[in-house]
């Protein structure tokens, strides 16, 4: 337990509350400090900043936490006030395409991000939740803003994988990640070849994610970054709006089990992976909070 100050969430949490929440004994102990959480939603949380510091003291080197409409945007910016130090994103969600456009890219113009999004298309079911024309006037103007600033993105992509390659090939020179990727492996080989990496998030914990565990097995090591999406998506034992971000080292020791590679291999690996790509380290105040 060297490290351990008793303020980490392994030991303030009482027992029964930390195997809810799925995580392990001992889970904060271990000083790793290789883990970068590459895409959260720390605003969507109760006490953001409260468990950003719970996160960093549970091992987390970093996380990328994201904005998707103007409230939330909002909310990320009032969140790096008080953490100067935190790597973040802002941007325009494909599922709130029908909000005003300008004002988001006005305010990364302003105050440009350590990325752009989370952005993307998404394409589920018989009605998207906004028209596809929409949502790529939406995802381009941010594409293209991306380019002329140097910034990466950060995309969001269902049942739209053709629509958003080809949107991609339209802006040459874009980097950026695919977060909580769920396609095939040779569609995200196509998203590789544009020099993007793949996020793997939860999904990758649970036995059936078939096409995400393949994924995970078979790309490049240096291809792939870590996330948790938290609160929003799920992993095995732990359910929406359970997951923190300290829950991405079940994502690594996921990884690690599937590659037959070692857990501190893997976080030192998507660590450099999303450092490269992001770049950041949260340097916590716990005077800040409030």
């Amino acid at each position: 337990m060297l490290g351990c100050r008793g303020s980490c969430p392994d030991c303030v949490a009482p027992a029964s509350e930390r195997l809810a929440a799925g995580q392990p004994r001992g889970f904060a102990h271990r000083q790793a400090y290789k883990l970068f959480d590459s895409h959260c939603h720390l605003t969507d949380i109760d006490d953001p900043g409260g468990v950003l510091e719970s996160t960093v003291a549970a091992g987390v080197r970093s996380v990328l936490t994201c904005g998707y409409h103007a409230e939330s945007n909002r909310a990320v910016l009032e969140l790096v006030g008080r953490y100067p130090d935190l790597p973040y994103g802002l941007g325009l969600h494909p599922w709130y395409a029908n909000e005003s456009l300008e004002p988001v890219l006005e305010l990364i113009r302003r105050e440009p991000p350590t990325a752009i999004g989370e952005a993307g298309l998404d394409l589920w079911g018989e009605t998207p939740p906004q028209p596809l024309d929409r949502q790529l006037e939406v995802l381009e103007a941010q594409l293209d803003l991306a380019r002329r600033l140097g910034l990466p993105v950060t995309l969001h992509s269902r049942k739209a994988v053709p629509e958003l390659l080809a949107a991609i090939r339209r802006y040459v020179g874009v980097r950026g990640a695919l977060h909580a990727f769920s396609g095939s492996y040779e569609q995200a080989k196509e998203f590789l070849d544009l020099g993007f990496y793949v996020g793997i998030g939860g999904a990758v914990t649970r036995p059936r994610a078939k096409r995400v565990r393949r994924c995970a097995a078979a790309l490049p090591i240096d291809c792939i970054v870590v996330e948790t999406d938290s609160p929003a998506i799920g992993m095995d034992t732990v359910e929406p709006p359970n997951v923190r971000p300290w829950h991405v080292r079940r994502v690594v020791e996921a990884i690690a089990e599937l590659r037959c590679m070692a857990v501190e291999e893997v976080e030192g690996q998507t660590d450099e992976n999303a450092t490269r790509l992001f770049g950041g380290k949260v340097r916590v105040n716990s005077a800040a909070r409030r």
